[in-house]
């Protein structure tokens, strides 16, 4: 079973098709590797479904007839049998809900460690969703990607504030004007404008610091422990289990925060800025330069950087 990822819409896509796999490896989705080995035929087919009413599209994968029922009741589209579930129960392939996206609501995973991590961030754990014969380490195919940018954390950005505004908006969630707008934020816009000021000023690349925030938050809806109010986009401190992390006065500060905590991994040259990152002691200065190296740094999750990456690809395709 192959696995894809559309960084524009933050959807994984499954399929046994390799032509269907490569035909979207061309149109740009990223070829993540196998995900699992699924049997030729059992007793229990995994259903497709497609929504076409969501921006970028989206699709769900149930072994539950009526589960099935229910999303074609509600106007999904029947894509048939995508492939079987294992009747043995060999490997588990587990199910998490994000109830604050608009595409890429589920994900599914063999990976037990994935699977843990994505439920930390607050995604609802809907268990296991069926069976394989076989689980696989994927392996990230950014290779296409790596001769069109840098994959530093320092550096000239890339992307402008207008750029990164856009694109938020493209992606399709609407900003919590209602929380921010006192905090100094009251659009997308000026938020934008900040995370690429504050980046600028400490010689961080601004898509970074921007699409970290939107992996780390949900794009701005947050869910987990973190409150949006604590201006905490980074998840500074926030150590799972309830633990709600940093807090903030107000959006500049809580950006300024994560900007100078990335410049801790990534770089040994002093702030420019006054410090208002708490923890900005306890890092090992310039132990992860690469975007890559901040996972199982700042994030367990081994593949923490590389989606990060991929979205950073995402951002600069879209141009705006």
């Amino acid at each position: 079973m192959y696995r894809l990822y559309n960084k524009h819409t933050g959807e994984h896509f499954y399929t046994a098709d390799a032509a269907e796999r490569d035909n979207l490896v061309e149109v740009g989705w990223d070829n993540e590797g196998e995900g699992w080995v699924a049997p030729k035929r059992s007793s229990t087919p995994v259903y497709r479904l497609y929504n076409s009413y969501v921006a970028g599209g989206n699709h769900h994968y149930t072994t539950d007839a009526k589960e099935k029922a229910a999303c074609i009741a509600a106007g999904w589209t029947d894509e048939g049998i995508g492939w079987y579930s294992d009747d043995a129960h060999t490997a588990s392939i587990y199910r998490e809900y994000n109830p604050n996206a608009k595409t890429g609501t589920h994900n599914y995973t063999g990976d037990k460690d994935e699977h843990d991590w994505v439920v930390a961030l607050g995604w609802r754990d809907e268990g296991v969703a069926w069976y394989a014969l076989e689980v696989k380490e994927l392996k990230v195919n950014v290779s296409n990607a790596a001769d069109r940018t840098s994959h530093a954390i320092m550096g000239t950005s890339l992307a402008t504030a207008q750029q990164m505004a856009a694109y938020y908006k493209w992606v399709g969630y609407a900003f919590p004007s209602s929380t921010y707008a006192s905090k100094g934020a009251a659009n997308i816009e000026q938020f934008a404008q900040i995370a690429y000021e504050e980046a600028t000023a400490e010689g961080v690349r601004a898509e970074v610091v921007f699409c970290q925030m939107m992996w780390e938050t949900g794009w701005l809806q947050f869910g987990g422990d973190v409150l949006p109010e604590q201006c905490n986009f980074g998840g500074l401190g926030a150590t799972g289990n309830g633990v709600r992390g940093n807090s903030f006065p107000d959006v500049r500060t809580g950006i300024r925060a994560q900007v100078q905590h990335l410049k801790a991994y990534a770089s040994t040259e002093p702030l420019n800025n006054a410090c208002v990152d708490s923890r900005f002691g306890y890092v090992t200065r310039g132990r992860a330069t690469t975007i890559e190296g901040l996972s199982g740094t700042w994030a367990a999750d081994k593949m923490y950087g590389t989606r990060i990456y991929n979205m950073v690809q995402g951002l600069l395709e879209f141009g705006g």
